[in-house]
């Protein structure tokens, strides 16, 4: 007997999207555990300054060159430089999760649920960051820019979280680095 795919009503969505991309977020949290994930959100601090500073030379230079690129048959258009800057940040995350040599150490805490709790809100802080990044970048604006070009405009129109996410950008770049006083003033207590 074979089953009913047609029953299986899923549609690809953006919705769905930011949903798997959390679970996935929270799940490797979990996995890394708590100091690795304290780690991550300082790396990805400093991934978006730096690809934002190299996403703005490169605007800069594109500009000052245009007419040399448009010679050489190339052109530099908002979305190459969208790409070209979320590329930037995921190699820098990456590159700097594996060989920053930065290292964090809390004592340690005596109740598995409160790591568990810290290892939760951190992941779901760190995925929020890195969409609201990614959304920033991709609508080619710099990160914390309230006005949105139509394309994004466009996406958020058919997604629920979506909206969330670029209409709360401001408190998902702050809410891991609010995490972090938190804790540290719980700890320091």
């Amino acid at each position: 007997m074979t089953p009913n795919l047609s029953a299986l009503n899923i549609t690809l969505s953006w919705d769905l999207f930011i949903i798997v991309f959390f679970a996935t977020v929270m799940t490797f949290s979990f996995i890394m555990g708590k100091l690795e994930t304290v780690k991550i959100v300082i790396c990805t601090y400093i991934a978006i300054l730096a690809s934002q500073g190299i996403g703005n030379v490169l605007v800069r230079i594109t500009g000052e060159s245009s007419s040399v690129l448009q010679t050489m048959g190339l052109s530099a258009d908002i979305a190459v430089l969208s790409i070209a800057k979320i590329a930037i940040f995921v190699i820098l995350l990456i590159t700097l999760m594996i060989k920053s040599g930065i290292d964090v150490h809390y004592e340690s805490d005596v109740n598995f649920l409160v790591r568990a709790a810290y290892t939760i809100l951190f992941g779901f802080s760190i995925a929020g960051l890195i969409v609201s990044t990614i959304l920033s970048y991709a609508s080619g604006r710099g990160i914390l820019d309230t006005e949105l070009p139509s394309v994004i405009a466009g996406i958020a129109g058919k997604s629920t979280l979506m909206q969330i996410m670029i209409l709360n950008q401001d408190l998902w770049f702050a809410l891991p680095a609010l995490l972090l006083i938190g804790v540290g003033v719980m700890r320091n207590r």
